[in-house]
This record gives structure tokens, C-alpha cells and sequence, in this order.
């Protein structure tokens, strides 16, 4: 089934450059384009369709990179989150992860490659975001084994984990063409 149709979208300016450079969020620069309206509904079909579900865990993939993953996993973060929704963006894509840019968060803190790791607990990679109601997991430093530490119980067991806090987890995952991630 079609949950939604996101139209295209083209920035209006490049995104800043630069290591910590923050970049815009499409959901909160222009709340009123039809892309934006079109995760609203997004939103609101997952809601109505996962009410049932054991799962609170949504998976954001594609083909391959440069597709749009991030940008729509931050955007469905962010109206998910501006509709009451407790939600945490998990970057899991720890060979080319961009999340943290929306955030200006530097490159290489703790995140999830640590946590799998058991090099840092949840609360310490865990980052609190200026959207209310919106946590985010970090990759953290590109490990040289993401495959190996997604495949390990901490996973699981930071997704149940979370599941416990959050009314939804989106995984902004790694393209499944690309890597074995």
C-alpha cells in the first residue's frame, strides 16, 4: 500500500558548508509547502496503521545513496514530534551519516557505533534537539565494521529500550543496494 506521495523539493539555497555547519529543516523553514504537507500525511497513515503493531520502530531506506533517506526521515521526525508524538531519529547509516547536520552537532561525539560498541551508555549518545519532543541517536565516529555492529543484541536491545520512552522510532538506515549495512 501508498501511505503518501512526497513531491519533489528543491532548495532554495545551498546548504551551508563547513564540518559543523547546521542545515535547514525543510518542515520548520517552509511549513506550509506541499511536501511538507504531504509528511503530515505520511504521519497520519503510519499513526492509524501501527496502532495495532507490536513495533514502534520505523526503517527509512532506499536503492541508494543520495536518494533522500535523511531528509525524509528528519522531515517525518519533525511532524511527527510537532504533533505531540515523543520521537527519537536513530542515524544508522554509520558509513555516511548526515543527521547530525541538521543539529550542528560535530562529527565524531558519541552515538550509536559507540553505544553497540558498549563504549557509552544510551543517555550519554542520546541528544536532546531544539524541536520539542525530538531526540536524536548520532552515528558517531564511522566505525570500520557498521555491519558487524548492527547485527549484535545491543541493537535489539536499544531499540526495546526505546520503544519503552517513544510513541515512534524512525531508523534512517544505510541504502540496501550500496552496503551489506
Amino acid at each position: 500500500p501508498v501511505c503518501a506521495v512526497i513531491n519533489s523539493v528543491t532548495e532554495n539555497g545551498k546548504r551551508p558548508r563547513g564540518q559543523d555547519a547546521k542545515w535547514p529543516v525543510h518542515a520548520i523553514e517552509n511549513p506550509t509547502d506541499l511536501a511538507v504537507e504531504a509528511f503530515r500525511g505520511l504521519r497520519t497513515s503510519l499513526h492509524f496503521g501501527m496502532l495495532e503493531k507490536d513495533s514502534k520502530v520505523l526503517a527509512i531506506t532506499s536503492a541508494s545513496p543520495n536518494a533522500g533517506k535523511s531528509f525524509c526521515s528528519m522531515n517525518l521526525a519533525t511532524v511527527s514530534a510537532q504533533a505531540d508524538q515523543k520521537v527519537c531519529l536513530v542515524d544508522a547509516d554509520m558509513r555516511r551519516g548526515q543527521l547530525r547536520k541538521f543539529f550542528g552537532l560535530k562529527k565524531n561525539q558519541p552515538g550509536l557505533a559507540e553505544l553497540l560498541a558498549g563504549d557509552h551508555t544510551l543517555d550519554e549518545v542520546m541528544k536532546a534537539t531544539e524541536v520539542e519532543n525530538l531526540s536524536l541517536i548520532p552515528t558517531g565516529k564511522y566505525p570500520p565494521n557498521p555491519a558487524d555492529l548492527l547485527m549484535l543484541p545491543s541493537f535489539k536491545a536499544m531499540l526495546d529500550e526505546l520503544s519503552k520512552t517513544f510513541d515512534l522510532i524512525i531508523v534512517d538506515c544505510p541504502p540496501v543496494l550500496a552496503v551489506t549495512d
